[in-house]
């Protein structure tokens, strides 16, 4: 069997958990590397990753000249979470004749929020004849794919309700920024109405995927502003310690309506002081089904495994902006 080549676009954290990751399982070769950071371009991706040996893969800024000399299956793109940022980083790869599989979070669902872009890029991934997806733990499975599977065995649906609760100290630096962590409440309002800070992205984009798969017509779909965490006692983080009355984290609300009720709830919670992590489905309907996954799924590594995961998937599917939802079942390559 021929392994399937990738490049990796996007040599942070993240790329680099997903490279060190593709290095493990026998299916995958990567063939290139993509950053702009100047600390990582000429550098060997094996000295990136702190690996001993060198991989004979060099980090190029250039991503259109890697593309016109490499040939791969698939680019996993890992830059932004936002879709009018990696458009163009999407685009190249899409010209190039290479499906695309990104962390992404409002690729997940793009046809609500960016209806214009989702457009232009399932044209283009057509027209190329690959496809495009973005996946990842959250959101593109426990917060949207798994509540859908779960109600495979249910003749009705009511209601889902989803809550997923983080501990965020366990989590990667950059996560921990994300949700606000040791800023003053004010410096709080200041950064997430400025949007320095974003809190957690994709949770409407799981919503629209849920009332999708479900068929269900929304009146509206919202999202509230993230709401800080405040700690009561000092807290012990990975960017030092979060005096009394500092933020340690945010929580984040989003609804889909019908009729003047909520028919989907999305609950994210992360903060330093979270003692008992888990992720929470409820459906109600016939039968209803309460799932609790004690200690939740590590949200790193599920995301590195989803994203991994996928690259088959997605390279399957037909051509085209695809959803996690229409792709074939996500399951483990081991």
């Amino acid at each position: 069997m021929d392994k399937i080549k990738v490049i990796i676009y996007g040599c942070g954290v993240m790329g680099r958990k997903i490279s060190q990751a593709l290095l493990n399982k026998e299916i995958f070769k990567i063939v290139g590397a993509v950053d702009i950071n100047p600390e990582l371009v000429g550098k060997d991706l094996g000295e990136v990753l702190e690996i001993p040996e060198k991989l004979n893969i060099e980090i190029e800024q250039d991503a259109d000249l890697l593309f016109s000399r490499v040939k791969a299956n698939a680019v996993v793109l890992t830059t932004t979470s936002h879709l009018k940022d990696v458009f163009p980083q999407i685009t190249l790869c899409l010209k190039a004749g290479f499906n695309v599989i990104s962390t992404c979070e409002e690729l997940s669902y793009p046809w609500k929020r960016h209806p214009d872009l989702a457009r232009e890029l399932d044209n283009l991934a057509k027209e190329r004849g690959v496809t495009v997806v973005g996946t990842g733990i959250n959101p593109g499975y426990l917060m949207d794919t798994l509540p859908l599977i779960l109600t495979a065995p249910c003749l009705r649906v009511k209601s889902v309700r989803v809550k997923r609760l983080i501990n965020s100290s366990r989590r990667r630096i950059p996560f921990q920024v994300k949700v606000g962590t040791g800023l003053t409440q004010e410096e709080f309002r200041e950064k997430i109405e400025n949007e320095s800070i974003t809190g957690h992205v994709g949770l409407l984009e799981s919503v629209y995927m849920i009332a999708d798969g479900l068929g269900w017509e929304l009146d509206r779909a919202l999202e509230c502003p993230p709401q800080p965490v405040i700690n009561e006692e000092e807290v012990e983080t990975g960017l030092g310690r979060v005096e009394p009355g500092h933020v340690i984290g945010l929580t984040s609300v989003a609804h889909g309506q019908k009729g003047g009720k909520d028919i989907i709830t999305l609950e994210f919670c992360a903060n330093a002081a979270m003692e008992e992590e888990s992720d929470e489905i409820i459906i109600e309907g016939e039968p209803s089904i309460h799932q609790k996954i004690i200690g939740g799924v590590h949200g790193d590594i599920g995301t590195v495994a989803m994203t991994i995961n996928t690259i088959p998937r997605a390279i399957e599917a037909s051509s085209g902006l695809i959803l996690m939802k229409d792709l074939s079942l996500p399951r483990a390559v081991l």
